[in-house]
């Protein structure tokens, strides 16, 4: 998920906040290389506007995947469908694309943007990409592999039935509200199930 160079993943850390640096894949980056500011502006950009205006988010991914990108492309935007979606019901934001994000000044647009949708913990940002926030990297981590998923599911649901939307079982508005507060229960919230052993996973690649 990692596009080359280009993503990114943050964490708050003391007085600041620490980030994935910009020139270096994920899989050759080891902690010594997490840096205070990254050497991509429009990282720090989208990353500062954020934590400026939700004090509660610990931990932002920002990604370019393509189901999560053709979604964003969608003038309906993100739509929740599936179990997986239900993570993401009500909870997303979009921020408009107003090309690379080397601007200081649209941060105040982006934080705006954030601050319009409660509690939201996905970033929606038209012919770019998305951003998850949470309480922790595993938890943006894995909000992030879930919207993608969901995202894919749409995709394909719409491609399946022609565009035409009423040949799609949408879920009942009641069902998928009850479901998104059930996904983010104890045993259920992004990263408690899942993290451990996405962190095995990893070390067995690396031979630890």
């Amino acid at each position: 998920m990692d596009e080359l160079v280009w993503n990114h993943i943050s964490a708050r850390f003391e007085d600041g906040w620490l980030i994935t640096p910009g020139r270096m894949h994920w899989d050759e980056i080891k902690p010594a290389d997490i840096i205070r500011a990254s050497d991509n502006v429009t990282a720090d950009i989208i990353h500062s506007s954020v934590y400026a205006v939700r004090p509660d988010v610990k931990a932002i991914v920002h990604l370019h995947t393509k189901y999560a990108v053709a979604v964003a492309c969608l003038k309906q935007g993100f739509e929740a469908l599936t179990q997986d979606g239900s993570f993401f019901y009500g909870k997303v934001a979009v921020h408009p694309w107003e090309g690379v994000s080397d601007d200081p000044s649209e941060g105040a647009r982006i934080g705006a943007n954030v601050l319009k949708v409660p509690n939201c913990n996905i970033l929606l940002m038209p012919n770019h990409g998305f951003c998850t926030f949470a309480s922790s990297v595993g938890e943006a981590f894995v909000q992030a592999f879930y919207f993608e998923k969901a995202c894919e599911t749409l995709v394909l649901a719409l491609g399946a039935a022609g565009g035409d939307r009423s040949k799609i079982g949408w879920p009942d508005a009641g069902i998928m509200k009850k479901a998104g507060g059930q996904a983010y229960s104890p045993q259920f919230a992004p990263g408690v199930c899942e993290w451990d052993a996405i962190v095995r996973m990893v070390q067995r690649k690396d031979g630890a």
